[in-house]
Parts: C-alpha cells; sequence; structure tokens
C-alpha cells in the first residue's frame, strides 16, 4: 500500500491507520498505525513524498509488515483498505473484488469498487518485475469512484504511478524475438507475452498445434498462461485519449476439443481506454456465457474487471462469438454491445484477423478482419465515454484439461495517436500564359490511400509541369532568381516529378500513401511549377501556391 502527499505542506500522519476491511465473514484484516502516538517518532510526510507499507523485500518499502508482527493482512478476494486519520475518519478508501463482498455496504464505499478479482504481488519470495497492479492512475487523483480511478499498470512502489507506462504513441511490435524469448516493453498479470514460431506452438507441454504465420509473418506471441487460469498484457504505452490499436488476433474457428467437455469454453479481449482485472475474467456479454461454462460458475472466477472499448471474443466447440463492447465502468455497470456477434466458424472469418480500434475524443472506429493499416474490413463507428486506461489483451479459460486450449495468439500489435488528416492551402500563384496553376489535393491523405492524387487545374494545355514534394511544413515563399516576380517556392524540390498536362489544361500526380502506422502525423508540402517557354524570363515557370498535407489515421 502506497500513499503520496500531493499537497505544497508537509502532512504529519502520526496516529493515523490503513484499517484492513474483510468482506466476507472471517478474521479481521487488521490495522497499521503510522508510528507517533505512543513514542516520540512522528510520521511526516513531506510534498511529493511516498510513503509504502509492505512485506519484506518491496520496493523501497518505509513500514514493514509480516506474519510475526500484528497488523494489517492483505489478502486477494473480496477485501479493501482504508485510509483513516487520528480520529478515525475515513480519509480514502479502495475495495477490490466487490462482487464477492457478501457483508454490510460500508459507507464509505467509492462507486462499486473494483468488481474484478486482483491478486496483489508484494509477498516474499514472489516479487514481480513488470507485473500489473491496481493503482491510482494518477498519483492522488480522487473522483470517489474506484473503477474510474484505478487502473492496471505495471507497479512502482514509492514512485510515481504509471511510471512504467512512459512510453509514447509509436509502439510497434512484430513478435519477432528469439523463440521462447519475452514480448518486450510490456506489462503483465502473471505472464509475459512468449515468443513462438506459428509451426510449433506450444498449447501445453506434451501437445504442439501448427498455425500459419500471419500476413504479416514471421513469430507470433502467446498471451495466455498455458498452465491455466488468466492472464493479461499490457504494453507500457501513454495512451491519452486520442489513440489508434491495431492487432493481428488467431480468431480460432472453433475448439473442437471442447465438443466432449460439456460447459467449457474460452474467451479472450482486445481492449483500450481502460483497464481489466489479474485473471481475465470475462464480461457476460453473451447473456449466458457463465451459464454455459460451468468451470467459472464461482464468483471468485466470474467477476469481470475490463472497463474501456474492447474486442470480445468467447470461444465454444462450433464457434467463436465476436463482439465490439462499451465496458462502461465495468463490473456492475451496464454494458453495451455495439456489434456481434461476429461469428468465426472454420471456413467463415477464422484464421488471422486485423482488429482496430481508433478512439479521437469519445468518437471511435473498430475493424474486424480488412488489411492492417487501412480504415477497411466491417467497420463500426460512434461515441464512447473516453476514461483513463491502456492498451490490454487478455486471455482467461475454463477448461479442465490444459492441452484442450485454443488460446490467444497474436501478431503485429501496434498503438498510435489518432490524428486527423489534413490539408492546408497557402501562398499565391504566378501566371503562365494560360493562367495560374492551382493546386489540389484529391482524396483524404489517410494511410493506406492508395488513390490519393495531387492535381493541378489552369495549366499550360498540353504541356510539361514539375511537382515540388518537400517534408515538413511549407516555406514561407522564397523568390526564385531568374523568374518572374512572383515566382515563389513554397515547397522545396526535395522531391521533383514530371507531369504531362493534358490538352485540357490539367495535370495529376499520384501519390498512393503505404499502409504504414508509422507514417501517422507526417507532414507533406507539394507546389506545382508549370513551364511556359512564351514566358520573357530565364526561368520561364508559372506556379501555384503550396498544399501542405498531415497523414492521418482519420
Amino acid at each position: 500500500m502506497e500513499i503520496v502527499n500531493r499537497t505544497a505542506a508537509p502532512v504529519d500522519i502520526s496516529g493515523w491507520t490503513l484499517t484492513g476491511e474483510e468482506g466476507t465473514a472471517g478474521a479481521a484484516n487488521g490495522v497499521f498505525t503510522f508510528p507517533g502516538v505512543a513514542g516520540s517518532m512522528t510520521t511526516m510526510i513531506n510534498p511529493g513524498q511516498y510513503i509504502v507499507v509492505g512485506q519484506v523485500g518491496v520496493p523501497n518499502v518505509t513500514f514493514v509488515i509480516t506474519a510475526a508482527l500484528p497488523g494489517l493482512t492483505m489478502e486477494n478476494g473480496a477485501d479493501g483498505v482504508t485510509l483513516r486519520d487520528d480520529l478515525g475518519t475515513v480519509i480514502d478508501g479502495v475495495v477490490w473484488g466487490y462482487q464477492s463482498w457478501t457483508l454490510a455496504v460500508p459507507p464509505w464505499l467509492e462507486g462499486h469498487g473494483l468488481w474484478g478479482q486482483y491478486i496483489l504481488f508484494d509477498a516474499a519470495g514472489f516479487l514481480p518485475q513488470g507485473l500489473l497492479t491496481p493503482q491510482r492512475f494518477v498519483d492522488g487523483y480522487d473522483s470517489n469512484i474506484n473503477s474510474v480511478d484505478f487502473v492496471m499498470m505495471g507497479w512502482t512502489p514509492g514512485a510515481a504511478n504509471g511510471s512504467t507506462q512512459n512510453l509514447p504513441l509509436s509502439f510497434a511490435e512484430n513478435c519477432d524475438g528469439a523463440i521462447n524469448s519475452i514480448m518486450p516493453n510490456v506489462s503483465h498479470s502473471f505472464l509475459g507475452a512468449m515468443i513462438f514460431d506459428p509451426a510449433a506452438v506450444t498449447i501445453a507441454t506434451s501437445t504442439v498445434r501448427t498455425y500459419p504465420p500471419s500476413p504479416q509473418g514471421g513469430n507470433l506471441a502467446r498471451i495466455q498462461d498455458p498452465t491455466g487460469g488468466g492472464n493479461v498484457i499490457q504494453p507500457q504505452v501513454v495512451l491519452g485519449t486520442s489513440f489508434l490499436a491495431e492487432v493481428y488476433v488467431y480468431v480460432t474457428g472453433s475448439n473442437p476439443a471442447l465438443a466432449a467437455l460439456v460447459g467449457q469454453g474460452e474467451s479472450w479481449a482486445f481492449g483500450v481506454a481502460g483497464t481489466t482485472n489479474s485473471y481475465a475474467t470475462a464480461t457476460n456479454v453473451t447473456g449466458g456465457y457463465y451459464a454455459q461454462t460451468s468451470l467459472c460458475t464461482g464468483t471468485l472466477n466470474n467477476a469481470p474487471g475490463a472497463t474501456g472499448l474492447a474486442w470480445m471474443a468467447f470461444v465454444s466447440s462450433t464457434a467463436t462469438d465476436v463482439y465490439l463492447v462499451d465496458l462502461n465502468g465495468g463490473g456492475a455497470a451496464p454494458f453495451t454491445i455495439l456489434a456481434g456477434p461476429i461469428t468465426a466458424t472454420p471456413g467463415t472469418n477464422d484464421g488471422w484477423q486485423r482488429l482496430r480500434l481508433r478512439v479521437d475524443n469519445g468518437n471511435y472506429v473498430a475493424n474486424f478482419g480488412g488489411n492492417y493499416g487501412i480504415d477497411d474490413g466491417q467497420r463500426f463507428t460512434g461515441t464512447t465515454t473516453v476514461r483513463t486506461g491502456a492498451v490490454y489483451l487478455q486471455y482467461r479459460e475454463c477448461v479442465s484439461s490444459n492441452p484442450n486450449l485454443a488460446g490467444m495468439y497474436v501478431d503485429r500489435l501496434e498503438i498510435y495517436g489518432a490524428v486527423a488528416s489534413s490539408v492546408l492551402y497557402a501562398g499565391t500563384g504566378s501566371p503562365t500564359s494560360a493562367g495560374t496553376p492551382v493546386i489540389n489535393v484529391n482524396g483524404t491523405p489517410t494511410v493506406g490511400n492508395a488513390a490519393l492524387t495531387i492535381d493541378g487545374t489552369s495549366m499550360f494545355p498540353g504541356g510539361v509541369s514539375l511537382l515540388a514534394i518537400d517534408f515538413g511544413a511549407l516555406l514561407p515563399g522564397l523568390p526564385v532568381p531568374g523568374g518572374q516576380p512572383g515566382l515563389l517556392v513554397y515547397a522545396a524540390p526535395t522531391i521533383l516529378s514530371t507531369v504531362f498536362n493534358t490538352g485540357g489544361g490539367t495535370a495529376s500526380f499520384g501519390l498512393p500513401l503505404p499502409p504504414n502506422n508509422a507514417l501517422i502525423g507526417a507532414q507533406l508540402s507539394t507546389q506545382y511549377f508549370d513551364l511556359d517557354f512564351t514566358l520573357p524570363f530565364a526561368i520561364p515557370l508559372g506556379s501555384s501556391g503550396g498544399a501542405q498535407i498531415t497523414i492521418g489515421n482519420s
């Protein structure tokens, strides 16, 4: 447990307590009292200082709790903790596993707490490196709704929450590392995403399944824990409110191994702008998932923690049903099915599928299938509540025998900012004897638009023009020595292409944009120069104004 002082002045918390809150009948979870009441020691937190209370071995621990020391006990299951001042007034509190809470509703409960089941990794001998734990998305920020304030992120005892979420929005992982290595720059709840050769995917230690390579080629990554249960991975990216996330997922048309195993199934999800719980528990989107998966009927197994916007899949012996879901606040809050089910059966929508989620301040575009880097496939649009959170991939099994897992395998995971495409026209043209050339960008300059053209009108009929293309913003307009007065350069001719004008005085140059997310946000400056040898100047050119292109993904 971590406390931080976000005020500008020191705070004396001597005599304050961390009180373990029990959600089910059983032994109390104890109290830890900050020193200073019964002795001369004073517990003072300076501005920006962190205090960490935990077991031996927790990094930056300030106060150590051991089994031999009576006091606070932190448990998994339906529990919580409150911070109380020296008068017993609750200053703050958080609950986890609230779906399993059976005692009276505490008056200090914030929202419905953290609904799903979590495991707290601070036990000696089980100290995580890069593991996910629930923490406030912003240090000290409190909306009084736990499910809004807390997000699963890589743990950072004694340091700013989200310190592991420090990568820019240009995350690209092709899963082509060494076989049996772990995908880098990704946090996880139990296991990191392991790299496999698709021709030798390990389902369990005794089972090997062959998968075709994804359209990206090379290796792939396994999300699930092959020993069973659930698992979550989360790229260490600062997400914000405008972003694009895209990934290849191997969508099994079914899991025939489950045909003889009544009441069993699997689930997986690709979510954004939210969080989830340690066990990757599936939200009951189908309305009957837990009634059909008898192995996960207990509250410890069917308490979902997912929030945000997600593609969620449910695998049975005959098909895989995929839904687009707005999970809202998760837990007890109602979810909204935005699309689906998209049913994948053998030969129909199965195999490698591209999944894409783009959110720009509440407006979303979601794609199932289609081409990577392009806004195509089965396409769904709308609005959603923008929440704090991250990109996550989760898998959960409700299967009695691990060799029967179909699992979740992915490739080419990319996360970029959401950038609106735009064209800015600026500057003035200079005439030829046929008129003053005008430049026009025909089409939306989005990543993957192969039909984009740079057109010109009022060109010298049947003549030759030159299209200048430069990287970056337009120039302010530089005069051309030897040219007519007013002949100004707005796009430096880094690339200079010859274009043949039509007899009607038009020109067109194809500028296909490849489906490469790394181009998102890039700027190009373009300008036409039109040859007219009747002009009485050493450089006989007319020109258009400039067009500044920002390549986007919208």
